[in-house]
């Protein structure tokens, strides 16, 4: 092994006269290559139509209409009040918020209950304890009797197993079933299917057992069904509007509208996220996945245009924005959290493509304008500071946003406590890092099992001789607060269990736990570039040590030594990659070329490894991801796919690696991770080959150009040889007959159109990539357009 090491790490071999003559004959630099910039990407080709929904509202009818029932008047006074509810709420007034929803006593209202209901469940999410989840449970139930009883008898399903099983082939609601119903009815059957989806994720966190999603995934196409009647309902009314007729008697409004918005998006977004196996499942059983049509809906809520970003809008822009009659829905605000969150959240935890930070922040900032003390917007705008590699003004953010949260409501805080802590890991700022891990551990009861082992490893991290004592108490207590989801260990209690154990048994000894915490996270790619040549220092410290162990043979009592030699070299390639494709920088070769040895060494010593069987795996995932950058696709592909056929698709558990021994306990991020990185993958090659098409295209019309013009300079190069050949001179030729004159000329003007028309369609070929860019803009914008036009 020693020799493997000097081979990839060392240049001792090579003698001062030999680098010598390398330094004189080196070649000429390169070109310098500055990688592409991850702040914003072109929007996605659309492969269907997006519908502007906002067109099909009309103005409800006045509270003095005869034909306004007492139960539509009840509902628009409820949507008021609940609108000021929800205003007080994202502006960080949640006790004002709740006091309003619970003075009123309302027990027909399904806008009230549903309100009710989606307190209580908030607050089981921040405790996370049993009874409150099941208070949440019983608050839905409640939800749903009282609007069942607002429903149209016709669309309620009874809860027998055949009727259910019926359900979930063909659904319940269809768009003939909407047609006919009042506004009433149609606002019973949104709620339905929205406490629908909320109770039954809760009854899965409450059970915890694998049969209880089975049982629940019944009542989630049942709510899909509902949701998908009426956008069929929607489309046709559509349709109606476009051939002139009056859709007015179908009483469509915001709410309806932002809330199929949030519904239909969503759907389409999470499960493309899902492996392809079980993506097909679902759309067997009629769900949808198209990521790119669902972000393109989200947009639409708050007539945002991603093809026209403007961040920095003016004070006179945005209060029209806020008086806008697209504001009024009541689901409008989780339609503008949705693509913030997708951008700044989930794509930096997956590969994605057409992320946007600049996009993601105008949109909180209109938020933020209207909800000024808002610590939901606060924290996402904290989040873009992070994801820009601005860690200090994350932290900074993230305490502004914790100041404005009321003390009955501190749990909210929780999550801009981790973030705080996920910065300070990256800055290797150890005080900060073992304050914010201590008040999760003494406040928090999401993960009890992570926490504890957060404080430890930042305790332990910090060095200070006081504090020795507390790490291994801390340790002992990981493994028996763990949880199980489904039936299912969560992973990052497993990583963490199995890590805590690892030092106990191994004479309290960890390698770099900092920084391998933060694989899971994926806090390498927001490190800036200063933090990153930090962790490669102290990461490179570790790799010699490791090395040294081999050269003094003290091996044999380190039971896990394979484990932490490949954890290191894992950490040095991904250190070295992000280096060297950082953003906006001068891609470094000699980063790449070392995070590549790197990973290859991880590959040599997997089969020895006995737990920490991720670095290998991720260690692949990595170099395809390097593959990627560098137009080698075919590679990248045989990377991901091994992947993806190595690990089980039900998640259930990982087969054993070359040697036979050890399990991932990240077997789920790593599936993720792959799973969407051959979902870009298949984009890179499809708009390859699309770009190869139309170059050959353009290239072909461009030869064809080409042999016209030189026929035609053929045919004048012969009538001027037979000109000569009959004996006229330049003097005779001009004095000619006007017959001869005309002749030419018509002859000349007959030939020059065919070269122009060749021409412009060379160029008409040659610039149709930039005509098809500017045709999509249009088309998505034209709908933004009629909109805006409407309401004025």
């Amino acid at each position: 092994m020693e020799q493997t090491q000097n081979h990839d790490y060392h240049h001792g071999s090579q003698n001062d006269n030999q680098r010598q003559y390398h330094h004189r004959h080196r070649a000429p630099p390169s070109p310098v290559t500055i990688n592409p910039s991850r702040r914003a990407t072109a929007p996605p080709n659309i492969k269907k139509p997006v519908p502007n929904w906002h067109l099909l509202v009309r103005p409800p009818m006045s509270d003095a209409n005869p034909r306004k029932s007492g139960l539509e008047r009840a509902m628009d006074e409820d949507l008021k009040e609940l609108r000021v509810c929800m205003d007080l709420f994202l502006n960080s007034k949640m006790n004002e918020a709740e006091a309003l929803l619970r003075g009123r006593h309302k027990p027909e209202s399904m806008y009230y209950q549903f309100g009710k209901a989606l307190v209580d469940a908030l607050k089981a999410i921040l405790t996370f304890h049993p009874d409150d989840i099941e208070k949440a449970m019983k608050s839905f139930d409640l939800t749903l009797k009282v609007t069942n009883a607002q429903r149209k008898t016709s669309s309620i399903i009874g809860v027998s197993t055949v009727k259910a099983l019926g359900s979930w082939v063909i659904g319940t609601v269809g768009a003939s079933s909407f047609r006919g119903m009042t506004r009433i009815e149609k606002h019973a059957e949104l709620v339905y299917a929205e406490a629908t989806v909320l109770r039954a994720g809760f009854s899965v966190l409450y059970h915890q057992d694998f049969w209880s999603l089975i049982e629940e995934s019944v009542s989630l196409r049942s709510a899909f069904a509902v949701f998908n009647g009426l956008k069929s309902h929607f489309d046709n009314v559509e349709q109606e509007l476009k051939v002139g007729g009056d859709i007015s008697e179908y009483h469509l409004d915001e709410h309806l509208v932002t809330g199929l918005i949030f519904a239909a998006s969503l759907f389409n977004i999470v499960i493309s996220f899902l492996p392809d196996i079980i993506i097909k499942l679902l759309q067997f059983v009629g769900f949808p996945s198209d990521r790119d049509w669902g972000l393109a809906l989200l947009n639409t809520a708050g007539q945002w245009d991603p093809y026209n970003v403007k961040v920095n809008e003016s004070e006179m822009e945005l209060q029209e924005r806020v008086s806008s009659p697209t504001n009024d829905g009541m689901r409008r605000q989780l339609c503008d959290l949705a693509p913030i969150v997708i951008h700044l959240i989930a794509a930096s935890f997956l590969p994605f493509r057409h992320v946007d930070y600049s996009f993601a922040e105008q949109i909180n900032n209109y938020n933020l304008h209207k909800y000024p003390e808002s610590m939901v917007f606060l924290f996402l705008k904290a989040r873009h500071a992070q994801v820009n590699t601005r860690l200090s003004d994350a932290i900074k953010i993230h305490e502004s946003a914790q100041e404005k949260v009321q003390k009955e409501w501190r749990n909210l805080t929780h999550a801009s406590t981790f973030e705080q802590l996920m910065c300070a890991m990256m800055e290797s700022n150890h005080d900060l890092a073992c304050t914010t891990s201590r008040i999760l551990l003494r406040e928090s009861n999401w993960t009890k099992t992570i926490f504890r082992y957060l404080a430890a490893i930042t305790t332990m991290r910090r060095g200070l001789p006081k504090e020795a004592k507390r790490v291994p108490e801390l340790m002992k207590k990981v493994e028996p607060g763990m949880q199980k989801f489904c039936g299912i260990e969560v992973f990052p209690e497993t990583y963490c269990a199995r890590k805590a154990n690892r030092y106990l048994n191994e004479g309290q000894r960890l390698l770099l736990p900092d920084y391998d915490f933060l694989v899971l996270w994926n806090g390498f790619d927001m490190m800036p570039l200063k933090s990153l040549r930090v962790a490669l220092s102290n990461i490179m410290v570790e790799v010699q040590r490791i090395h040294s162990l081999t050269k003094a043979d003290k091996v044999r009592d380190y039971d896990h030594y394979y484990d932490d030699y490949c954890i290191a070299h894992y950490l040095l390639g991904l250190v070295a990659k992000n280096i060297a494709f950082f953003p906006e920088e001068a891609f470094d070769q000699d980063m790449c070329s070392l995070a590549t040895r790197s990973f290859k060494t991880v590959f040599r010593y997997a089969p020895y490894i006995k737990d920490d069987t991720y670095a290998y795996y991720f260690s692949h995932y990595n170099m395809g991801l390097i593959m990627m950058n560098q137009g080698r696709l075919d590679q990248a592909e045989e990377k991901f796919k091994y992947l993806l056929s190595t690990i089980n698709p039900t998640l259930l558990s990982l087969p054993a690696l070359i040697a036979g021994k050890g399990r991932n306990s990240l077997e789920a991020l790593i599936l993720a991770k792959a799973h969407a990185a051959m979902f870009l993958l298949n984009e890179d090659r499809a708009n390859a080959a699309a770009a190869a098409a139309a170059a050959k295209k353009s290239q072909a019309a461009k030869n064809q150009s080409k042999t016209i013009l030189t026929r035609r300079e053929g045919r004048q190069g012969n009538e001027v040889r037979v000109q000569k050949s009959v004996g006229f001179s330049d003097s005779t030729f001009s004095s000619s007959s006007m017959s001869s004159s005309s002749s030419l000329s018509s002859t000349s003007s007959l030939n020059k159109p065919n070269v122009i028309l060749n021409g412009l369609y060379a160029v008409s070929l040659s610039d149709h990539s930039a005509d098809s860019a500017s045709s999509e803009r249009a088309s998505y914008t034209s709908g933004l357009s009629d909109a805006r036009l409407l309401h004025h």
